[in-house]
């Protein structure tokens, strides 16, 4: 799945993670592991936050605006934009 993903969106260089899950026909909090995963291993980055927190900070934040603690992870914001960084594949 993570070399599909990146077959889709290398040659477009970014999507927003929502229309990226349409391609696959799921939904974005369905394809978060696989993002991550890819993120984690330096093949794509987010330019935006992919956290949709009322505090409007980073995805990896563990307090609320409010102050509070969040234990759970942040859902996935489908406007987010997702960038590859592999280059496409030359047409030589």
């Amino acid at each position: 799945m993570l070399d599909q993903i990146m077959e889709v969106l290398t040659p477009r260089r970014m999507m927003t993670v929502g229309n990226l899950a349409l391609q696959f026909e799921m939904e974005p909090e369905e394809l978060h592991p696989q993002l991550k995963q890819l993120d984690s291993d330096g093949r794509i980055r987010y330019a935006l936050s992919k956290c949709n927190g009322a505090c409007s900070t980073c995805s990896t934040c563990t307090t609320s605006a409010s102050g509070e603690i969040i234990e759970e992870e942040p859902k996935v914001d489908p406007t987010a934009i997702v960038i590859s960084l592999e280059l496409r594949p030359s047409d030589d």
